[in-house]
């Protein structure tokens, strides 16, 4: 029979409703709002209202799935984008548009994120408050302030609540993330994270969508029989979902009308949420939007250095402690060195930094093109030629592997890119490829020869006894950064011999550089060491033996929960997939045709 008293959702749905109140049977079962009443809803107006209505019950209905189902849905995880223009420019108070490639989107003067960033929360109201580039000394009073704004009854108890996920954040899952990132007391340490996270709408969201996530895996593996939990903490997730992308759309509105000074320590708070935010989507295994993210973070990058341009003379191109003087002054600074305790904003634009220009190099060699950022390289990456000065960012001190790996295979993916360009206007020059690829190798033999000398040599750190009790990294002969360095360096010897000699997996040099490298990976004093050795671990297995895969296994087996290591599960995939058509590779097959297909980006972490 047709209902005639059924519940407006029901109608709105057009779906045939049992009239059961105060929730019918189909709300119910797909744990919706069941909207009842003797009037009519504003929005059943046959019209738009009715129309974004429905649109919206639709996203409850997928994430109230989701939700059952322990996932998350991949349209609350919608890239972030904006419409490309012509104009490279960028003027002093605005975001001037930069041409790009839909690989490469770019942000308009009035940039804003998709139109329908998936769904939106009824149940949070972000603040507008304008925030301050320097820290608050109410840090705290902030947190309070913050919380309770962004629920909509100001409960004091889900201040508490986003207060403990915040310090979970800081005491478990950044150290986690990065375990080589450990700043010296000097450059004032990690301080930052938490002054940047109180200060900004934004990246407080972003954080708390992902210590959400480790909450919620956390209570899985804990107590995996108390749903209510593990409720409450997807609730919280898909809660924050939402408001993030609400809030990156509102802070890349605010900047258009920035002035110089503001514009660029704005824009890199904003790089940092899309950096951290592509971080999250890896961890919960979305790769979808990684590539469209990176373009954006990438895009951001490249206005900040043509802002700070605009204030230095012509012709002269800004270094980066000249892009960090925009951000104000550090805390204090030692006049016996170049620099000292960076503030928030700048600590936090060094470390966004070094880890965009590692996913850029990384994502390059599965995209067969050079690295976007190579220009920038050489500024950031190198002292210059000067022995007595370091360079302005130590990737060891991140990512714990050194420069001058991350800098060859920057180079390796820019000369495959270079050969393939050649070799299909048919000009390639084989002795030209030898000398480039001869370069790079003897500056990786070179530095691996440097690295096995001052393997026993031990270092000195007058704040050693600070470390003592402060580091997580277990300890090894040479340090785990040296042997992270070593696995990088072995894997870029395969990597150039792929690029310059083809698909050979049973050559003398790749079975060499496989067989040592496997070793080495055996040997990780901690399993999830590997997380931070992805593309090794990926390069490597893809071109071991037969005999070796059941190795390559059990190391990815060994990292529990495997919903924490999304990267190196998917890295297994890949590997699995070009063990199976071993057979049918040729010699023209090349590292990226091995990862496109199944999604790149998951090495990127």
């Amino acid at each position: 029979m047709k209902s005639y008293d059924g519940c407006w959702t029901c109608r709105l749905r057009k779906k045939r409703c049992d009239e059961i109140r105060p929730v019918c049977r189909n709300c119910s079962a797909l744990q919706i709002t069941c909207h009842f009443g003797d009037e009519r809803p504003s929005w059943m107006d046959s019209g738009f209202g009715q129309k974004e209505k429905a649109e919206e019950v639709k996203r409850e209905v997928r994430s109230a799935a989701a939700r059952r189902r322990g996932t998350l849905p991949m349209d609350v995880l919608e890239p972030i984008t904006a419409e490309p223009d012509k104009d490279a420019g960028l003027a002093a108070g605005e975001l001037n548009r930069q041409s790009a490639s839909t690989m490469c989107p770019a942000f308009r003067a009035e940039p804003t994120l998709d139109s329908s960033p998936g769904w939106t929360s009824a149940h949070t109201r972000p603040s507008p408050e304008p925030t301050s580039s320097n820290a608050h000394p109410d840090s705290w009073n902030r947190l309070d302030w913050l919380s309770i704004s962004n629920s909509s009854d100001g409960k004091s108890g889900d201040s508490e609540l986003d207060r403990r996920f915040m310090m979970f954040y800081f005491d478990n899952f950044f150290p986690f993330l990065f375990p080589f990132y450990k700043p010296l007391l000097l450059e004032g340490g990690r301080s930052w994270i938490m002054e940047l996270v109180v200060g900004d709408p934004a990246m407080w969201h972003t954080t708390l969508c992902l210590s959400t996530y480790f909450v919620s895996v956390a209570l899985d593996g804990a107590i995996s029989g108390h749903n209510v939990c593990k409720t409450l903490a997807w609730e919280k997730l898909l809660k924050q979902m939402g408001v993030t992308f609400m809030m990156l759309q509102r802070s890349l509105q605010e900047v258009a009308s920035s002035n110089t000074q503001e514009l660029i320590f704005k824009t890199s708070r904003i790089m940092g949420s899309i950096i951290q935010l592509q971080r999250f989507e890896i961890s919960v295994g979305n790769f979808e939007n990684c590539r469209k993210h990176l373009g954006a973070a990438i895009t951001l990058f490249r206005q900040i250095f043509r802002a700070a341009e605009n204030v230095v003379d012509r012709g002269e191109l800004p270094t980066f402690y000249g892009v960090l003087s925009h951000m104000g002054p550090p805390l204090w600074a030692i006049r016996s060195q170049q620099s000292g305790a960076w503030n928030s904003n700048q600590a936090a634009f060094r470390f966004y930094s070094a880890l965009l220009i590692v996913d850029d190099i990384i994502a390059s060699t599965c995209m067969k093109e050079p690295p976007r950022l190579l220009e920038y390289h050489a500024r950031l990456l190198t002292n210059g030629g000067s022995d007595d000065e370091r360079p302005p960012l130590n990737l060891e001190d991140f990512i714990g592997c050194e420069n001058w790996v991350m800098l060859q295979i920057g180079e390796i993916a820019a000369l495959d890119a270079w050969k393939k360009s050649i070799k299909k206007a048919g000009k390639l020059d084989m002795m030209a490829l030898g000398a480039r690829a001869s370069a790079i190798k003897q500056a990786l033999l070179g530095n691996l020869a440097r690295l096995d000398a001052a393997a026993n040599t031990p270092k000195t750190n007058w704040l050693g006894l600070l470390t003592l009790y402060n580091d997580q990294l277990p300890s090894m002969p040479g340090g785990c950064t040296a042997f992270v360095t070593r696995v990088w360096a072995h894997a870029a010897l395969l990597y150039l011999s792929v690029v310059v000699s083809g698909w050979q997996p049973k050559s003398d040099g790749i079975r060499e550089n496989v067989v040592r490298t496997l070793v080495l990976l055996e040997q990780m004093p901690a399993p999830e060491l590997l997380r931070t050795m992805v593309w090794p671990f990926c390069m490597v297995g893809c071109l071991a033996e037969p005999g070796e895969e059941c190795r390559f296994r059990a190391m990815a087996d060994a990292l529990v929960p495997h919903r924490l290591f999304g990267a190196a599960r998917k890295a297994l995939e890949i590997m699995e997939n070009v063990w199976k058509c071993r057979d049918e590779l040729t010699i023209d097959t090349d590292f990226a045709a091995c990862v496109c297909s199944l999604g790149y980006m998951s090495l990127l972490v």
